[in-house]
């Protein structure tokens, strides 16, 4: 595929540099890097790693996202030309990125090098922790429905074997 891209942002022709072994696209303009969607794992060095528990409810006192504020504006993929999403990178990192989810992420000057300091943080550990605990959070919410609809049930059977025994059933 070839290299010769424009930045999303400032529409500027971007230069190829390397990220380790990975080769981005850098704008020499806004400092953006585009990385494509195969690469993104070795650019942020995605490593499995051992956090405790603690380690990962820790992250968000820790962990001090970018926190700008600007307006939202949609940019076009370099690679495909549709619109890219934004979202939040890895859902809590606080980190909004530009994705397209055929071909790549871009990330604003800075945001890379954040994103990899959320993983190595145990971002991605605390992904994992935040899926298994809102999952543990609606089955016990259906449970608790479900408790409630039995415990009613029970009730009204209470008050018809009263009251068929009233009226001598």
């Amino acid at each position: 595929m070839a290299k010769d891209i424009k930045c999303p942002k400032c529409e500027v022709k971007m230069e190829v540099s390397k990220i380790g072994t990975v080769e981005t696209d850098r704008c020499p303009s806004c400092g953006g890097i585009w990385v494509d969607r195969a690469e993104e794992k070795e650019a942020l060095d995605m490593k499995p790693a051992v956090f405790t528990v603690d380690d990962l409810r820790n992250l968000r006192k820790i962990y001090k996202p970018l926190g700008r504020v600007e307006k939202v504006k949609y940019f076009k993929c370099p690679r495909c030309g549709k619109f890219m999403w934004r979202k939040n990178y890895m859902h809590h990192s606080g980190i909004i990125v530009d994705k397209c989810a055929d071909c790549g992420t871009f990330f604003d000057k800075g945001e890379l090098e954040k994103a990899a300091e959320f993983i190595k943080k145990g971002g991605s550990e605390y992904e994992k922790l935040q899926i298994a605990e809102r999952g543990i959070a609606e089955t016990q919410t259906k449970i608790d429905r479900e408790l409630t609809r039995v415990e009613c049930t029970m009730y009204r059977l209470h008050w018809v074997g009263r009251f068929l025994s009233m009226i001598g059933f």
